[in-house]
């Protein structure tokens, strides 16, 4: 009786990019149906965050019969945590409402972070009228997702941020964190001129959607 030998061969080159090809197909349908997943979960949250800092700022200018002033140099780090929250100040020192947060202007920290000299929703005294009259908490029940610390800072300054983080550091709107802060231009908004623009974006997936007050869905950022 004969012995039948079983021949063994390995994998040919066009076999392992066949192999490579599809599990790099596998991936993306993957990657893609996660992020058709995650894109309505996130995007609500970030719409609900949007009309409730839109409410906090209309009722600010309802109160104060202006807008909050801006950062004109850089619309990712704004001055919204400290005006739509509002401070008390000795001239130097200004500390929120809710003693969450205070920041000095001794060497300059909100003019070299904000660009501005002092902030609007302010006063002396907490209680009673000045030249604005007293400042007023218009942006309650945020949760500490909603507010961000900029780095090297002290005692820290803080910023308004949506609770969606970004994925990672790298390529982040703040350099060296995850914090994805609202994006505030009202010195020169191009989609809703004399008001404002508000806005931030979201990484989802290998996508960039932004949130904002000028589009009801989200739009692809290129």
């Amino acid at each position: 009786m004969r012995s039948e030998k079983v021949l063994r061969r390995g994998f040919t080159l066009i076999e392992l990019l066949v192999v490579v090809a599809i599990i790099g197909v596998l991936t993306a349908l993957l990657v893609s149906a996660m992020s058709n997943t995650q894109l309505p979960a996130k995007t609500g949250v970030a719409k609900a965050e949007l009309a409730q800092m839109e409410s906090a700022i209309g009722d600010y200018r309802a109160n104060l019969g202006f807008y909050p002033p801006d950062n004109p140099n850089d619309a990712t780090i704004n001055p919204l945590y400290y005006e739509l929250l509002g401070t008390t100040n000795n001239g130097l020192t200004y500390v929120t409402l809710d003693a969450s947060a205070q920041i000095s202007n001794v060497g300059g920290d909100i003019n070299l972070k904000f660009n501005r000299q002092g902030f609007a929703n302010s006063s002396t005294k907490a209680h009673s009228s000045d030249e604005h009259g007293a400042p007023t908490s218009f942006l309650n029940r945020l949760t500490s997702h909603q507010v961000g610390q900029l780095p090297n800072s002290q005692p820290p300054i803080k910023i308004l941020v949506c609770s969606i983080e970004w994925p990672d550091a790298n390529g982040a709107p703040i350099p060296g964190t995850v914090l994805n802060p609202w994006r505030y231009n009202l010195s020169h908004p191009i989609n809703n001129p004399g008001s404002y623009d508000l806005w931030v974006d979201l990484a989802i997936g290998n996508k960039i959607y932004r949130v904002s007050n000028w589009s009801k869905q989200p739009q692809i950022v290129p």
